[in-house]
């Protein structure tokens, strides 16, 4: 199973339309940052990003020459460096998500992306017609809050009640 986030834009028109621009970003190792880091930003629109790995490539290995590293020593920098990227690549794009204003609507685990908007908008359909009867938020336009089950727990152990 994968856990993705759900990313819906700011509202400013009709709910339907806010749903299909809803963005899914996957949690976990991107293995295309890993390998390609600077490609990787150019191609998902991280330019500023881009140009920062660069600069701090060169720079790793201009450090690397100044301090008489061997070609071995430099090249674990580099995989420590794009290891570390391959990392924080999904938060990059949850950052530049909400630059643009989007707001984070959720999360959903689930084998695939298709799976997983299945998943939330079945689960966002629901709020909203629980919403039309009952005349909440959702009947107005505002994207569906996510919910939250609130239950009785002491550290990670339920209370006992006898059940």
């Amino acid at each position: 199973m994968r856990l993705y986030t759900v990313h819906l834009p700011a509202a400013a028109g009709p709910e339907p339309a806010l749903f299909e621009r809803a963005e899914f970003v996957r949690d976990g190792f991107n293995l295309f940052a890993f390998l390609f880091s600077a490609l990787w930003c150019i191609w998902k629109g991280l330019w500023v990003t881009a140009v920062a790995v660069i600069v701090l490539i060169v720079g790793l290995v201009a450090l690397g020459r100044a301090l008489g590293l061997s070609g071995e020593a430099e090249f674990w920098l580099q995989l420590v460096l794009a290891f570390l990227f391959g990392l924080e690549a999904s938060n990059l794009i949850r950052f530049r998500l909400r630059r643009r204003g989007y707001t984070d609507a959720g999360s959903v685990a689930a084998d695939n992306l298709g799976d997983a908007e299945a998943i939330f908008f079945a689960r966002a359909a629901d709020e909203m017609r629980e919403a039309e009867r009952t005349g909440g938020a959702a009947a107005a336009g505002a994207p569906p809050a996510p919910r939250r089950k609130v239950t009785d727990i002491i550290g990670l152990f339920p209370e006992y009640r006898g059940r």
